[in-house]
């Protein structure tokens, strides 16, 4: 007596297969493989910063120090080129830099954070808003070699766009890449220099699986003449 296969079984099973694909291929990936925070990682970029002063070539470097227990949380430190310390947490909601450290004319300044660097869950299309504050708008020029600089803070929608880039930068190849771009505008007022003006930043970071940073570009526009854009440009050179 042949036996006839169970349709309907084996519809299932295939449908069962196909969802469990779906969710492997969907699934979130681990925030500390692209963000490693144990003590001894070590990244140095190489660093190109535009401005309207022209374009300057330089180092950054990055360092995981220590790992300590404050008000019952686990907090991550990261020492930075200027000897300055970032504090880091990972929440239930992401990787909160909670504050940061600096020492200026022999005095130590801590500066509070609460600025996400990730929101959960870590995959394609998720979306957060971030506050920024402008960095590269420089222009030296009279009297007495003034410098003029635009702080804004700015908020900007980021977004995860792939997490499958092959990026090549000094230190190597680099596969199964996270893409996150960023882009944001306020209207603010700039001083007597510039005066009321949009300020947009927007850039994209790109972080490798069990590496973190790898690449970043980041630039920076108004919509005076004055004062119009900076751009800066971060690869790794180096890292362990």
């Amino acid at each position: 007596m042949a036996i006839k296969p169970n349709v309907m079984t084996l519809s299932g099973r295939l449908k069962g297969l196909l969802v469990c694909l779906f969710c492997l291929a969907a699934c979130d990936r681990p925030v500390d493989e692209y963000f490693p925070l144990s003590p001894g990682h070590y990244w140095r970029y190489d660093m190109s910063f535009q401005t309207m002063d022209g374009t300057f070539d330089g180092i950054y470097a990055v360092e995981n120090i220590a790992v300590q227990q404050q008000d019952g949380h686990t907090v991550y430190v990261r020492r930075l080129l200027d000897g300055s310390l970032n504090y880091l947490q990972i929440t239930e909601e992401g990787i909160l830099l909670t504050g940061r450290e600096k020492t200026v004319d022999l005095k130590t300044i801590r500066e509070p954070g609460a600025q996400y660097i990730f929101r959960f869950p870590l995959r394609v299309g998720a979306k957060w808003e971030e506050m920024t504050t402008s960095k590269l708008l420089i222009k030296t020029g009279p009297p007495q070699k003034t410098e003029f600089h635009i702080r804004a803070r700015v908020a900007v929608d980021a977004v995860i766009e792939s997490i499958t880039d092959v990026v090549r930068v000094p230190a190597g190849t680099f596969e199964d890449c996270m893409r996150v771009s960023f882009k944001g505008k306020d209207f603010v007022n700039a001083g007597n220099y510039v005066g009321m003006t949009v300020v947009t930043v927007m850039g994209t970071d790109w972080y490798a699986p069990g590496v973190g940073l790898i690449k970043s570009i980041r630039e920076e526009t108004t919509t005076s003449k004055a004062l119009d854009k900076g751009r800066l440009v971060m690869e790794l050179e180096s890292y362990h």
